[in-house]
């Protein structure tokens, strides 16, 4: 949705409730056999994963581009979007979901050795945004729109009740990374961020 608005496509959106089954209804289901999201429908193509969207985005509007025009940019990007399916959002779930599921005590371990692994991470992260407003060549692009969602959901983990037994060291996020602080308010300040924002994450 933050490349959605970031392209200047109209889109509606649709969330279902996890909780309710909506992802493994018949009608979903009918779209994706996969019953998983995320998952975009244009003139009746389906394409789902975030990855593939972006790329698709990409090339059904170039401009304003997301995947940079340089060789060198594209490839910058392309590996932030890579390294942060493999390297970051894995060890963040086994963060955060023990958190939102009530489970944190009983998880602990898990939980201690997933955030070695996210603080790593982070600290690459905070070594880039020192020096530059976005992760690529100074400008938003797919690269930030990729790493964003993970570092918001695990903030909403960080910052959830029983959170504060764990020895997690990254909320408040400006004391411990200011410089991805500062970059994840300026993702905010982009235009249409608001129509973007997920309604079950307030």
């Amino acid at each position: 949705m933050l490349a959605l608005e970031a392209k200047g496509l109209t889109y509606e959106a649709r969330r279902l409730d996890n909780a309710k089954g909506e992802q493994k209804s018949e009608t979903f289901l009918a779209v994706n056999p996969r019953g998983t999201v995320p998952v975009l429908v244009c003139d009746g193509f389906v394409v789902r994963e975030t990855n593939a969207i972006l790329a698709f985005l990409e090339a059904l509007k170039p401009d304003p581009p997301l995947f940079g025009a340089s060789p060198q940019d594209i490839a910058a990007i392309w590996q932030i979007v890579e390294e942060t399916e493999a390297l970051l959002r894995t060890p963040i779930g086994s963060v955060t979901r023990p958190i939102f599921r009530g489970r944190a005590v009983e998880m602990r371990d898990q939980i201690d050795a997933a955030i070695v692994k996210v603080r790593d991470a982070l600290d690459e992260l905070e070594g880039v945004l020192e020096g530059s407003p976005f992760l690529v060549d100074g400008t938003l692009s797919a690269a930030d729109l990729a790493v964003y969602p993970a570092i918001m959901q695990l903030m909403r983990g960080a910052t959830r009740e029983g959170a504060d037994t764990l020895d997690l060291q990254v909320a408040p996020l400006a004391q411990h990374y200011p410089g991805i602080a500062a970059w994840t308010e300026r993702v905010a300040a982009m235009p249409g961020y608001e129509r973007a924002y997920p309604p079950h994450w307030r």
